[in-house]
């Protein structure tokens, strides 16, 4: 049945003034299904219109599900908390992670609002990468319809799934920013700070033997206790950190290039040593991390 379907889809020729299909590179394992283009673009006018109007909200309804993701920092949110209802629970991996979702249109205003002063003017809006299309499948328990779009600004990728039926918005999240995370810095500027992450894995093996939250946790660990140590270091060079998580236990493997503190390093890697990271499902899950330490990125 989904073999037909892509296979209509890919028969189907718009001969109007709207523009041919995007396709997206899907990882190996997720069910998406492609919409008329045409809805995919009035979704995004659609979108852009509610964010740009106070005015108008086509775009919403009775219910909204707000993502875990997203969930971590509006639940904090005094006038989103005065939403009663509507606690969620999503099962990833073997973790159960709290969400929310409105009941009645006044409720989605109120989320909505605080998305629109989140975003502000300043977005882009475009199809899901596969790093989003993966975290969003690990939460969901639906195969991925279109439109899916994501509002990108400078500081978040949201996650917006809209029903192609009523234009309606039923998913609002936040996609973490994981493997593109890199250091954009100006052209001369000296900085200190992650450089770039590598995932050395497919993602099929990722998704089998580890999870987003587990790799996110690695990473915002390691990223504070590299912070906290050289984040004043006068010296200038790169650390490279390679993490091997296995099933039993976790190896780290540690070299340097420049004129890195010893003392610093030392200290760096007897910290990293001592945390208590998550463990691969069953086969070995590696990736590095490099980081600069006051020197210019090499980075586009």
């Amino acid at each position: 049945m989904k073999q037909t379907g892509l296979l209509l889809l890919l028969l189907c020729i718009n001969f109007s003034f709207a523009q041919d299909k995007e396709t997206i590179t899907i990882p190996k394992g997720i069910v998406y299904n492609y919409c008329d283009p045409k809805v995919v673009e009035k979704a995004k006018k659609l979108i852009a219109q509610n964010l740009s109007n106070s005015d108008n909200n086509k775009l919403l309804q009775n219910t909204l599900i707000i993502g875990p993701e997203l969930w971590k920092r509006y639940k904090d949110n005094k006038k989103i908390q005065a939403i009663e209802k509507g606690r969620v629970e999503f099962h990833v991996d073997n973790l159960i992670i709290e969400g929310k979702m409105s009941q009645d249109v006044e409720d989605t205003k109120i989320i909505w609002e605080e998305f629109k002063n989140e975003v502000n003017q300043d977005f882009t809006i475009r199809k899901a990468n596969e790093q989003e299309l993966r975290y969003y499948w690990s939460v969901i328990s639906f195969d991925i319809d279109e439109p899916l779009l994501i509002v990108e600004t400078k500081e978040h990728n949201y996650i917006l799934n809209i029903l192609k039926k009523d234009l309606k918005l039923m998913w609002l999240d936040e996609a973490p920013r994981l493997k593109t995370e890199k250091t954009i810095a100006e052209k001369g500027k000296k900085e200190t700070r992650i450089e770039k992450i590598q995932l050395l894995n497919t993602d099929e093996e990722l998704k089998e033997n580890t999870s987003i939250e587990d790799l996110k946790f690695i990473l915002d660990r390691t990223k504070l206790i590299f912070e906290e140590l050289f984040k004043t270091s006068t010296k200038s060079g790169r650390i490279f950190v390679q993490f091997e998580l296995k099933k039993d236990t976790n190896e780290m493997r540690y070299a340097v290039k420049d004129e890195i503190d010893e003392e610093l390093m030392k200290e760096f890697e007897k910290r990293i040593n001592n945390e208590k990271f998550p463990n691969s499902k069953k086969d070995a899950v590696k990736f590095q991390i490099v980081f600069i330490v006051n020197s210019v990125s090499d980075m586009e």
